[in-house]
């Protein structure tokens, strides 16, 4: 993602990548089986044996070349593969633990054991993995002075300081991210209405009956999730404390998740209806789901249906840094928007950009010796190699970031609804959409949860 301009950003197109005309290994192994099975059955047998051997070679070219949901089968494979084992074996069906302890948290879809502690000086919230040399995960919740209704050159500003953040996230030992930004259509003023209304059939009553029960309110919230390894030399609470000051430097006010708002936060995301039994902020009760039931194209929690989606595109012309107000101010909707970056050393990202560049020049030479004529896509391709590297060479840091959005509601038939709106507001934001198939329970977690984990 680069700027054009001071108010516009431009992205790039997804890169997709391949060892020869586009194909990968995979499909360049499978399409050269498929020509050595026909030409040993040619030479051996003759029609006949190109007749016989037809599942074999056919088989090889469907699964290099046939489309599914956008991608080879090949590269479907690895995601159908272990949802049918899920199914087979049940682990589809998750149910927890009541033996677990407070400082455990034990998530479906989230490999290992996740351990909460407390940063003595802060007390701040402190996930850590299992393992020696895992990263821990700090959860701060966030608010701006706003963004919208201010003027461009004060747009331009906040643009320019976010930007500066995420270009230092990794000179701090950080290795990953996330702005998770959820919207919660809350019935906060018609439960308070509920309760403290009496059964007298006053007029008054009545009229603010009507109207509560036509209220719709939204609740809003923006969590940034960092992943870090400190390094030698430095404790963690030097790193939470470079971290807030780079946050306030981009006018963002900060505070730091206590376990128990953590615990709420996790707890929220599962049972968004029965979160009000367990206390105000719904931390009394356990942390993770006392049940989840996996799908092919949803998952169900405690009192929820959940549908994930990953952005495959982004807008492709420059665009204002607002595009993604429909997707995130969708009133009456239940969402979850995640942005998860991932900085690369400079050494690193300068190696991916020569060797996508050896790969676009190794094709451009194999289309010229077939006759094929070079495409608009491949020079775009070609055109934002040259930007990123630029870039690097500036001084501006590479990030590989994903974009998830995760959409909630009670009832399946509710779920599709909201699936439906959704996709019709990401066609207003400039986004394409692609509904995650197999792995939705993975998907949730990645888009749901503040842990800064990117969905493999």
């Amino acid at each position: 993602m680069t700027a054009t301009q001071a108010s516009d950003v431009r992205f790039g197109r997804l890169e997709r990548r391949g060892l020869l005309l586009g194909l990968s290994g995979a499909q360049l192994a499978l399409v050269g089986s498929a020509l050595i099975i026909v030409v040993a059955a040619g030479m051996a047998a003759g029609p006949a044996g190109l007749l016989f051997t037809v599942p074999l070679w056919g088989g090889a070219l469907a699964m290099a070349l046939l489309p599914v949901g956008g991608r080879p089968l090949v590269e479907v494979l690895p995601v159908v593969a272990p949802w049918a084992a899920r199914r087979a074996r049940g682990a589809h069906l998750v149910l927890a633990r009541t033996t677990d302890s407070d400082d455990d948290l034990t998530i479906p879809g989230v490999r290992g054991r996740l351990r909460i502690t407390v940063e003595p000086i802060t007390g701040a919230a402190v996930i850590r993995a299992t393992g020696a040399r895992a990263a821990v995960t700090v959860v701060a919740q966030v608010r701006g002075p706003g963004f919208l209704l201010e003027d461009a050159a004060t747009q331009d500003r906040r643009v320019t300081s976010w930007g500066r953040l995420l270009g230092s996230i990794g000179l701090a030992g950080v290795t990953g991210i996330q702005v998770l930004h959820c919207t919660r259509a809350g019935a906060d003023v018609r439960t308070w209405w509920a309760r403290q209304s009496g059964p007298a059939p006053a007029w008054a009553s009545r009229v603010l009956d009507e109207v509560n029960q036509d209220a719709t309110t939204t609740r809003l919230e923006c969590l940034i999730a960092v992943s870090l390894r400190p390094r030698r030399g430095s404790d963690l609470e030097a790193v939470l404390a470079s971290l807030a000051e780079a946050m306030a430097a981009a006018e963002l006010g900060a505070a730091w998740l206590t376990p128990r708002q953590l615990r709420g936060r996790v707890r929220r995301a599962y049972d968004p209806i029965g979160t009000d039994r367990h206390g105000p902020d719904g931390s009394d009760g356990p942390a993770g789901p006392m049940g989840i039931a996996e799908n092919w194209s949803h998952a169900r929690s405690d009192s929820a249906f959940h549908a994930t989606y990953w952005i495959a595109e982004w807008p492709r012309s420059a665009t204002h840094p607002s595009f993604l107000r429909p997707l995130l101010l969708a009133a009456g909707a239940d969402r979850a928007f995640s942005l998860i970056a991932q900085p690369l050393p400079t050494a690193k990202a300068l190696r991916e950009i020569r060797r996508a560049r050896a790969e676009q020049l190794a094709d451009a030479s194999t289309r010229a010796r077939i006759g094929r004529v070079e495409d608009e896509a491949s020079r775009a391709a070609a055109s934002e190699l040259t930007r990123r590297e630029e870039d690097l060479i500036a001084g501006h840091g590479d990030l590989r970031f994903v974009g998830l959005i995760a959409v909630s509601a009670p009832t399946l038939e509710e779920l599709e609804n909201s699936c439906a709106s959704l996709e019709s507001s990401a066609g207003q934001a400039g986004c394409e959409l692609r509904r995650l198939v197999g792995q939705q329970v993975q998907a949730y977690a990645a888009a749901a949860l503040p842990l800064a984990r990117v969905l493999s």
